[in-house]
């Protein structure tokens, strides 16, 4: 057996102390390397805390409207068509009206609105510029100067409708505008400029999920309405209803609804 002489003993002895301090400062590492991230870690949590008890006009949230529906590509939206040398005006009202987009029942985006009726297309603004709505389909429906609108693709050539009567018997109200253009210098008139045209409006009655019909005449009002035929009947003669006018249409379909 080797015998260890005082000599061995010391290198030995500065082994372990040299051991020993790695070991020891391996330990202070990783007790700070976890330290820093337990900081880390709280400070994150801390901050989350602090803004989800922040009112909701101070946090920083970013608006759906403005990242979803404005600019996605998937929405196609636009900016919209000028119009120069035209007489007459396309728009429903030229001025932009405060109005709301509601992506369903309870979400709603308040944004000024105007209605183009030439190209039926709700326009918007955003930052100081004008936008189409590439989609509208993606739209529950939109709140327009009191009124309401609904995009139904599947009533006529499709478009925007505003809704005058909701119930069993829905009332809708199509307005429409014409572009003419210009013609050529004629004796005595001479040149006539290009210019948009007020349409009729057209209206249409759709009851529950029933094929909408559209009103030429009174007749077609009762044909629409068969199911109380003999009461409208007697309504239409009550109320000495001679034609299809606005307010008259909206008075048969308030009756109609009123015997459910």
């Amino acid at each position: 057996m080797k015998i260890c002489t005082r000599m061995d003993q010391e290198m030995l002895w500065r082994q372990l102390l040299k051991l020993n301090y790695k070991y020891t400062l391996t330990k202070k590492l990783l007790f700070m390397k976890t330290y820093r991230i337990c900081i880390i870690v709280l400070l994150t949590l801390s901050s989350r805390m602090m803004i989800a008890q922040l009112p909701y006009s101070l946090k920083q949230t970013p608006n759906p409207f403005q990242t979803d529906y404005n600019f996605d590509k998937k929405y196609r939206s636009e900016k919209t068509q000028e119009y120069k040398d035209i007489e007459g005006s396309p728009y429903l009202n030229d001025e932009f009206l405060n109005g709301a987009f509601y992506m369903n029942d309870t979400v709603a985006f308040k944004v000024p609105i105007r209605y183009n009726l030439y190209t039926d297309q709700m326009e918007y603004q955003s930052e100081g510029v004008n936008y189409v709505v590439g989609s509208p389909q993606t739209l529950s429906r939109i709140v327009l100067g009191g009124s309401e609108y609904y995009y139904l693709p599947a009533i006529g050539k499709g478009g925007y409708f505003e809704m005058l009567e909701t119930g069993k018997c829905k009332l809708l109200q199509k307005k429409r505008v014409e572009f003419k253009p210009s013609e050529g210098a004629k004796p005595i008139v001479g040149l006539t400029p290009a210019k948009f045209v007020r349409l009729s409006d057209d209206f249409y009655l759709v009851k529950n999920q029933n094929q909408p019909v559209k009103i030429v005449n009174l007749k077609s009002v009762i044909e629409a309405l068969q199911d109380q035929k003999t009461k409208i009947e007697d309504f239409i003669k009550l109320e000495k209803i001679r034609n299809t006018k606005k307010e008259n249409l909206i008075k048969i379909a308030k009756y109609y609804n009123s015997l459910y």
